[in-house]
């Protein structure tokens, strides 16, 4: 009886893998609307899409704009709300990191003092909170949201270049066959996934850095802007279904 570590027998199981049946399209969809990302996601696919057609499509019709605005306008509410709570996760992930480098806590730091405000936000435009406090709170989570990025961003970069090097070291080792060539594949694959979430939140800190200066130049470009967090959010949904 082959052993575990033989190769013969993780081929084996890695062929009786590949002809495994395909996933249920139906539980893979309740299993992604489980998770609060999934439907903040799909929130975001429609806000954005509704400002881009407000943005770039042909003039409508006064009604349909003003209910496209409208419909665009409470979706990012909504979205505000369904954040609730949100920012413990940063916090969580604060916690867990022991000794933790400066960018790491730019990264984590910024996106929970973001999503802290962004509670207030939502409450100042449900209208419980003074409305006057509305443009001081927007102007202080767009800040953290933007150092948020970039520590993000400079941290998923260090991630992308070590993926690449270790992909190279595996290709030139005269040793990988077989197996080795899957997990190969496998590296290929999340370096492509890191790649798109560098994407993502480059397309996120645009918005951002527009929020940060009232939208001059080219930052208060509505299609881009809508074009930008269009692609953020197709981008987040493609990682979470995947992931779950």
């Amino acid at each position: 009886m082959a052993s575990v570590s033989d190769p013969r027998t993780r081929k084996a199981a890695a062929a009786a893998a590949a002809r495994a049946p395909p996933r249920d399209f139906l539980a893979h969809l309740e299993a992604y609307l489980a998770r609060r990302d999934g439907v903040d996601k799909l929130l975001k696919i429609s806000r954005y899409a509704a400002r881009l057609a407000l943005a770039a499509g042909p003039p409508l019709p006064p009604a349909a704009s003003a209910r496209l605005k409208a419909f665009e306008s409470s979706v990012g509410l909504s979205r505000k709300a369904f954040r609730l709570g949100k920012f413990v996760q940063d916090v969580n992930a604060l916690r867990a990191a022991t000794a933790a480098p400066p960018l790491v806590l730019l990264a984590y730091g910024g996106e929970g003092v973001y999503y802290f405000l962004e509670q207030f936000v939502w409450l100042a435009k449900a209208g419980l909170l003074p409305a006057h406090l509305l443009p001081r709170l927007q102007r202080l989570s767009a800040w953290a949201e933007l150092l948020g990025y970039v520590g993000s961003i400079t941290i998923k970069l260090k991630e992308v270049a070590k993926m690449e090097s270790s992909i190279k070291t595996m290709r030139l080792n005269k040793e990988v066959r077989g197996e080795e060539d899957e997990a190969v594949r496998t590296m290929r694959a999340k370096l492509l996934l890191k790649r798109l979430s560098v994407v993502q939140d480059v397309a996120d800190a645009f918005m951002a850095l527009g929020d940060v200066t009232d939208g001059r130049g080219l930052l208060g470009s509505s299609t881009l802007t809508a074009s930008a967090g269009l692609l953020s959010a197709l981008i987040s949904t493609h990682k979470n279904w995947k992931s779950c």
